[in-house]
């Protein structure tokens, strides 16, 4: 097989596939944090002290406000977020199937699945009863969905305007 084909690609797989899913999706969102962050400032560096003082709702909300990602990216991105919240806010939530598919379905109505792998993914739980059986089964996992989402906000951190 070829190189991983961008820098957290690798990182994404190593560290998400072999972990618990609250593990997987705090990893997963570490990383698109670090992205918006990278998107910020390369629009505007001035802007580092305002944004890293905001929440990550709020992060979200500025960078589609300025035009950096358009509105159905940053519907997912808020998605993702409020899921994330669940796991810091509810001890022990584990999302279920239903929960998860809308979240991939929401993420391959905006994000361009290069590899097909959330394609692969909403098929692979589609026809599981879980998530952990969708990986074991189909070898698709959470981490399929974090690249593809991270696939295109490498491209919105690197647009130049």
């Amino acid at each position: 097989m070829s190189a991983y084909s961008n820098k957290y690609e690798e990182f994404l797989f190593h560290r998400i596939d072999d972990s618990d899913l609250l593990t997987g999706f705090v990893i997963g969102h570490l990383v698109i944090e670090h992205l918006l962050e990278e998107i910020i400032l390369n629009y505007d560096s001035k802007l580092k002290e305002h944004f890293l003082s905001l929440a990550h709702s709020r992060k979200i909300t500025l960078i589609n406000s300025l035009g950096l990602v358009p509105d159905d990216v940053a519907s997912c991105l808020q998605s993702i977020n409020k899921m994330r919240n669940k796991f810091a806010h509810q001890l022990g939530y584990e999302p279920n199937k239903g929960e998860l598919l809308n979240l991939i379905s929401k993420c391959k109505a905006s994000f361009n699945d290069m590899t097909d792998g959330l394609e692969q993914l909403h098929g692979a739980l589609t026809d599981s009863d879980s998530l952990l059986e969708a990986q074991e089964e189909f070898g698709v996992g959470l981490a399929d969905l974090f690249i593809q989402v991270v696939y295109d906000l490498e491209g919105y951190a690197n647009k130049d305007d």
